[in-house]
């Protein structure tokens, strides 16, 4: 049986399951919000596999918890760890912007080779609308040291776009450090009033969304308000 309960995140409100565990592989879990992703997922009772370079910078210990080594850059490695997978989730970051886009082909390949379907990627909020015809990016205020990246984040969601998968691409402003506190706006397509997000707060809604599928082929904009 699915429950469904309905939760408000300061006046926003957010559709909820409480699902079954499912198998959940996390790229890039050891970055800050990957981390707490981890933790959240292992939390609400699923299955999680950290696909990380080096395992033994995953310091949570569970029994739900296994950790992988392997790298995004290769097709074979990526595909390898997906077998048996139900959700993805992208938290991976790059020093070089051109690697987010090889990530992100080499994880829709392994999807379609095994049959997986839904994945939940972390974007930024650059690549949010700030009107119709124009992206937050594309504003005068706009940060310019952080065009190049965001660039690279709406080639992942042109990615994602034409995949055919279940994605939700999650657009967060600045992640800081901190616990989930349950207080975050949600919103399809613009960014919310705020430009912060804790990573707790971050994850939480990352495996919410995970499970509910309340925003399916949409980007989504979240702050702590």
């Amino acid at each position: 049986m699915t429950i469904v309960i309905a939760c408000t995140r300061n006046s926003s409100d957010i559709s909820r399951k409480i699902a079954d565990p499912m198998k959940v592989i996390v790229f890039g879990a050891t970055g800050r919000a990957g981390t707490q992703i981890l933790k959240r997922a292992l939390e609400k009772g699923h299955h999680v596999t950290a696909f990380v370079r080096d395992p033994s910078k995953v310091t949570l210990l569970h029994s739900n918890l296994t950790a992988v080594r392997g790298d995004a850059l290769s097709q074979e490695s990526v595909s390898a760890a997906m077998r048996g997978q139900e959700v993805v989730i992208n938290a991976l970051s790059a020093a070089d912007n051109n690697q987010r886009q090889v990530f992100i082909h080499h994880l829709v390949n392994a999807m379609r080779e095994h049959h997986v379907k839904r994945i939940v990627a972390l974007g930024g909020i650059g690549a949010l609308q700030a009107s119709e015809h124009l992206k937050v990016y594309e504003t005068a205020t706009f940060p310019k040291e952080y065009v190049d990246v965001t660039q690279a984040h709406i080639r992942v969601l042109d990615a994602l776009l034409t995949s055919g998968l279940d994605f939700t691409f999650v657009c967060p402003p600045v992640i800081t450090e901190g616990e989930r506190t349950g207080h975050y706006k949600t919103q399809d397509n613009y960014p919310t009033q705020g430009w912060t997000i804790s990573a707790g707060d971050l994850a939480d809604f990352v495996v919410v969304e995970a499970e509910a599928g309340n925003y399916l082929r949409k980007k989504v904009g979240i702050s702590n308000g």
